[in-house]
């Protein structure tokens, strides 16, 4: 090779990276914000409202309801902590400091998620090169996460996995390149520390993080005094947590994982599953450890692997698309091609093996079109809030085992059906037999017969089956039938059905018997 050429290679090689990654945030830009538009907003009454998926909305109503001086709360006057995402609510409580309508406050939590996707891809391109993979493992890797179905979802649905995993890949490139370097910095932990705020089980990635940089940094004194400053946020969350609401841990985590002995079962399906969807992604990252021999790989796959222990101790999550996996994907496809591209075999093999692991990475291209338009459930939800608003008076109570924007656009004092909001289901044992985490405690002896809204809003039509509604009593979604069967629904409220949506009812309940 002449020193002419040398020369060119040289200058062309550092100029691809930034090209490939405004690529490829030019790709998700264009994909994703077609969603955003299409499937999260609809027209209703001439206005066109956008909505995030339901467990948002309800932080959604937490940071309303900061913003406008009544506490971080769900219900005004009663403390509980039905959300897991502080740092996400806190930043949606800053929109609604804004004159927007409740119709547009979602679009911008929506906007956010798709640019904090964006802002994502150069740091993806960051870690593979950080890994020593080359241009076209970026590539590879970049367009794996634009392309997926996974980050697709949690990208543009107003859920905080997008942000999650932004901060986790930042402070990855951070602590490997520290290690390099051997200079730790404060700054460094610090984001470790905040990430873990913006989940409450993200403090679990914080902390085995903390463990990777122990190993990987040859100053390890200076790293522990760093380690306890990523612990300081946490614990002054914790503080909070215990002065605010007078736990020690999130509602959510007492109904999701607690008097649940089935939990385990659960949590190791959701594990399974997602190892079955990502499978040769993940043969690929361990065969790459084994083939380098490199302790930052045999590190970071250690800290996937704990993690996934932890999400299969914890019962898993009731959502589809792996969002407590969604923040690490970046990780493991970075190590699935960068192990490719080590491969003691031709480079025709290699990237022909490359194809295959980006083919068989669950993606979206091939049902694009069903992400845009909008998911009647949840187009439902907001026609039922803005019903209740209009049709029943200010004070009225309602209960619904949907907490987010049925109780977001009414702005109604809500009964939550499924204990999200509620100390006294969330502690109690499954109600019945099913599987799915935060939907199988239920008491609505309790939730109707003690608190008596004045409507429920039930997840079946009228006129109703009722062989259909035996079989929907049982399972994983046994809350719907058993709703229907309970005493003292029948007697109060089914005999006054005032508005039916999709296959969602509102009924008038009366308590003067």
């Amino acid at each position: 090779m002449s020193g002419g050429e040398s020369k060119s290679k040289y200058h062309r090689g550092p100029l691809i990276y930034p090209s490939l990654s405004i690529a490829g945030m030019a790709a998700l830009l264009a994909l994703w914000l077609p969603v955003v538009f299409m499937r999260q907003s609809e027209n209703i009454g001439g206005v066109r409202y956008w909505w995030l998926v339901d467990d948002a909305m309800i932080s959604m109503r937490y940071a309303r309801n900061l913003a406008e001086g009544s506490g971080l709360v769900w219900n005004v006057g009663e403390r509980v902590e039905g959300y897991t995402n502080l740092l996400w609510t806190l930043f949606m409580s800053l929109v609604h400091l804004t004159p927007l309508p409740d119709s547009k406050t979602s679009l911008v939590v929506l906007l956010a998620n798709v640019a904090i996707g964006a802002a994502t891809v150069p740091l993806i391109v960051r870690l593979v090169r950080l890994l020593d993979g080359g241009a076209w493992v970026c590539a590879a890797t970049v367009a794996a996460y634009v392309l997926g179905v996974d980050t697709l979802v949690y990208g543009t649905n107003g859920l905080e996995a997008t942000l999650f995993g932004l901060f986790l890949v930042f402070c990855v490139c951070r602590v490997l390149e520290e290690a390099r370097s051997g200079s730790p910095r404060v700054a460094t932990y610090l984001a470790i520390g905040i990430m873990g705020l913006v989940r409450a089980d993200a403090a679990v990635l914080s902390g085995l993080i903390c463990g990777a940089s122990l190993v990987l940094n040859k100053d390890r004194r200076t790293v522990v005094y760093y380690c306890l400053v990523a612990f300081m946020p946490i614990l002054a969350s914790e503080v909070f947590r215990i002065l605010y609401y007078g736990e020690l841990l999130p509602n959510t985590a007492y109904l999701k994982t607690m008097n649940w002995d089935g939990r385990y079962a659960a949590g190791w399906r959701y594990v399974s599953d997602f190892a079955r969807a990502y499978t040769l992604p993940g043969i690929l990252a361990l065969v790459g450890v084994g083939l380098s021999g490199l302790r930052v790989r045999l590190v970071l796959t250690g800290v996937l692997l704990f993690y996934a222990a932890y999400v299969a101790y914890v019962g898993g999550d009731a959502w589809p698309n792996f969002r407590f996996f969604v923040p690490i994907i970046p990780v493991l496809l970075a190590l699935a091609f960068v192990a490719v591209q080590e491969l003691p075999t031709p480079a025709p093999h290699r990237l022909a093996i490359g194809a295959l692991c980006l083919l068989t990475v669950p993606s979206f291209v091939w049902a694009y079109s069903s992400f845009l338009s909008p998911i009647p459930i949840e187009s439902g939800n907001a026609k039922v809030g803005l019903y209740l608003k209009e049709n029943t008076p200010p004070d009225a109570v309602v209960a619904h085992s949907s907490a987010g924007s049925a109780f977001y656009f009414s702005g109604r004092r809500g009964v939550d059906l499924l204990g999200k909001m509620d100390p006294y289901i969330a502690k109690q044992p499954p109600a019945n037999e099913g599987t799915v985490p935060g939907h199988n405690k239920f008491d609505y002896a309790y939730s109707l017969g003690e608190l008596q809204p004045d409507y429920v809003v039930a997840n079946f039509a009228l006129p109703a089956n009722e062989a259909e509604m035996e079989e929907a009593a049982q399972g994983d979604w046994g809350y719907i039938g058993a709703l229907y069967f309970d005493p003292t629904f029948q007697e109060h409220c089914l005999p006054n059905p005032k508005k039916g949506i999709i296959w969602l009812t509102i009924f008038a309940c009366d308590w003067s018997s």
